[in-house]
């Protein structure tokens, strides 16, 4: 459990029943130039083209924000609304965003609070952080939802300066799945994705079209997402060539905010989508 928020998880019973959830040998001695004759020089192979940093175009702004006294505030899309907290040190810069998915039975608010945004961590944070709505109390539809993501995205950026190859899906438990669907099959629009307690569902590593970071954190005696089959997920993940940034801790399904501070949030620096 995480100590300190001011807001208390609400713990999921059922999340079961979401939709989908489910060293090379040494080097022997150096050949002698009797061993090896030296090739003649040859055309060298051009050096890697460093990516292109591309933010995307400056938002032209938007009017009527209200934050509360913790510096959160609400905006709506067509689609549903979602929660948002911009970093005290955001200076209208290209910026990483966090697009948090709630699990069932949470909150946009409270996710955004305890996992998005760490409490500990809420001062000196880089990124802006939202947390979707639309599903508050229930589980995520990985056939329907993904939508409201996108429509969140695309929102706070009109408001706010996202750097567009900087864009992170962080999930827990159902959301986690539904990160992980939108994540893989429109890869080109995410720098990475962040898990804490769930699983792949139905989502294949192989429609990625980069291969697009990964950190997940599982606890040990989590009942919902048992370590048997997030094992099995991380070799899919693994074998497709995903670099995958894994830990298991003790715990049972319950969120974490530490997970979030000091495990997760720390691996997205640096990551960028091509």
């Amino acid at each position: 459990m995480y100590a300190g928020a001011a807001l208390v998880l609400v713990l999921v019973a059922g999340c079961s029943s979401e939709p989908d959830a489910a060293p090379a040998a040494p080097p022997g001695p150096a050949p002698t130039l009797a061993e090896s004759p030296q090739p003649s020089p040859g055309p060298t192979d051009p050096p890697a083209a460093t990516p292109v940093d591309d933010p995307g175009p400056a938002p032209a702004g938007c009017t009527g924000i209200a934050k509360d006294s913790d510096g959160f505030f609400t905006r709506k899309t067509s689609k549903s609304d979602y929660v948002a907290f911009v970093p005290k040190r955001y200076a209208g810069k290209p910026t990483t965003l966090v697009v948090g998915l709630h699990g069932c039975g949470d909150d946009a608010m409270n996710f955004a609070t305890w996992a998005v945004n760490p409490w500990d961590t809420r001062d000196t944070q880089a990124h802006i952080g939202i947390s979707v709505g639309g599903k508050d109390g229930s589980c995520w539809d990985t056939n329907k939802d993904s939508d409201k993501v996108l429509a969140a995205i695309d929102d706070i950026a009109t408001c706010f300066y996202v750097h567009k190859q900087k864009v992170v899906l962080a999930g827990y438990s159902s959301g986690g799945i539904l990160a992980y669907k939108l994540g893989l099959s429109q890869s080109s629009r995410f720098a990475g994705i962040i898990i804490e307690n769930s699983g792949l569902g139905s989502a294949q590593p192989s429609a990625a079209k980069w291969k697009i970071n990964v950190a997940h954190i599982a606890h040990k005696d989590d009942g919902d997402f048992p370590l048997s089959s997030v094992h099995g997920d991380w070799e899919k993940l693994e074998a497709a060539g995903i670099p995958l940034q894994k830990s298991e801790v003790d715990g049972e399904h319950d969120g974490n905010s530490d997970d979030w501070s000091t495990f997760l949030l720390p691996k997205i620096a640096g990551w960028k989508a091509p």
